[in-house]
């Protein structure tokens, strides 16, 4: 522990069910002086049809398009304005989230807001609309038309012919294939009162919070969710690479393991190590290839955790004449903290950094709600009380357990893009085959 505030006098988070199967959760924070409102929607690129891949992101795009009440996006942005916020969303392979702070005065508006968008839109102006998300998806191309986003091409690699190893964003092929039918269809089979969470965090009284949701959202007549398509299981197979040529200064590349997902009983451990490898100046990468080497400005790690599956990637941009130098750099950090304990101090440290930015994030509206709101919405809710106390329960030896059945050969991807040599792409398959992981 780092300071008495650890303490947790009251509980974090309340849950309140409606009948029809909406569920709520209230995060009190009196000490704010606005509320994060954020609705969860149980849908994302898993859901989708490989040949519809793209249709939760542009039903997302196409909520904002008018609803029964407010006639264009520009009306409805201003609504919210009218409250003190901004409305935004995002959608992943898991769930759609619209979200928007607002004064707390205005809660009751702000919810009605969000029932107006969620349960009654017009998808207006759907062809516009196309245009704009096919402009977004570009950027995932160069000038050749080729496929160069790191992101795209890994989960290609770690989930062949899986709605998880398609873009979220779509194709122009998919996307043109969208039309009104397609779209009203796939949002009355997901958009359901049962499949949404909405969480206010800031200073909101929950009984309060609990009536205006009932008011707008308590009518909405549930139906039979459709079933998600599991993720295939992790299999043991050789390290696999992909290559591909784009005429940038730089070589691109993202080293990926797999990850069993977040219900693993590894998942704080898997964080903790991401920590070391990746969270501030100390960091083990950061150290070797840009402190102590000179190979790249910046080299970050990042989990992504689904319910069932994930993967850990590393991420870096090397000039091509390093490439060879940084791969080698890369699988002698991670062959270190599988073959040696972090010491003491490190461990030490990294758990007390850890822990000053979950006692940060009490501050943090949009934090808590993620902690909270999408956490009821994926089954994972882990307070900050519980990942305070259970932190310092990691030890070296665990973590150096959990670092050799991660960082292995098996399930092992890399994906490189940019100027590369065919004699840099031979050595280095060679290197992947040979890394001693």
């Amino acid at each position: 522990m780092i300071a008495p505030s650890y303490i947790f006098t009251m509980p974090e988070y309340y849950i309140d069910t409606l009948a029809n199967g909406v569920r709520l959760v209230t995060v009190p924070m009196p000490h704010l002086h606005s509320a994060e409102l954020v609705c969860t929607m149980a849908v994302g690129g898993r859901c989708e049809p490989i040949e519809l891949s793209g249709i939760s992101h542009f039903l997302e795009h196409m909520i904002f398009r008018g609803t029964a009440e407010y006639a264009t996006s520009i009306e409805l942005e201003r609504a919210f304005e009218a409250l003190g916020g901004s409305v935004n969303a995002s959608t992943d392979a898991e769930t759609t989230c619209f979200h928007s702070r607002i004064h707390p005065d205005y809660l009751d508006k702000g919810v009605a807001l969000f029932a107006s968008m969620l349960r009654r839109p017009k998808f207006n102006n759907i062809d516009i609309e196309r245009r704009i998300i096919l402009e977004e998806a570009r950027e995932d191309f160069n000038e050749d038309g080729v496929q160069v986003n790191h992101d795209n091409l890994m989960v290609r690699l770690l989930w062949p012919d899986h709605p998880l190893g398609k873009s979220l964003i779509g194709s122009s092929e998919t996307l043109q294939k969208i039309n009104l039918s397609t779209l009203d269809a796939y949002y009355r089979s997901w958009y359901l009162p049962q499949n949404l969470v909405i969480c206010a965090c800031g200073p909101i009284v929950r009984d309060e919070f609990r009536s205006v949701v009932e008011d707008e959202f308590g009518g909405w007549l549930p139906r039979e969710p459709l079933p998600i398509l599991p993720a295939p299981g992790i299999v043991a197979a050789d390290p696999e690479s992909l290559w591909v040529q784009d005429s940038d200064s730089q070589i691109g590349l993202q080293l990926a393991f797999p990850l069993p997902g977040r219900q693993d009983a590894r998942t704080l451990a898997i964080r903790l190590l991401r920590r070391v490898l990746s969270s501030g100046g100390g960091a083990r990468l950061s150290l070797r290839l840009r402190e102590e080497l000179g190979l790249t400005y910046a080299v970050e790690a990042n989990c992504s955790l689904l319910d069932d599956t994930g993967y850990l990637a590393i991420d870096l941009s090397v000039a091509p004449e390093n490439l060879r130098a940084a791969v080698i750099a890369l699988f002698e950090v991670l062959a270190e903290l599988r073959d040696q304990l972090i010491s003491a101090d490190e461990l030490a440290a990294v758990i007390k950094s850890y822990q000053f930015d979950l006692e940060f994030s009490r501050d943090q509206s949009e934090a808590m709600a993620v902690r909270y709101g999408w956490g009821l919405q994926a089954d994972y809710i882990r307070t900050l009380e519980q990942d305070c106390r259970e932190l310092p329960q990691l030890t070296s030896t665990y973590l150096q357990q959990v670092a050799r059945e991660l960082f292995c050969q098996q399930g092992m991807k890399l994906v490189v893009v940019g100027p590369w040599s065919e004699v840099d792409r031979q050595i280095i398959d060679q290197q992947l085959q040979s890394s001693g992981l």
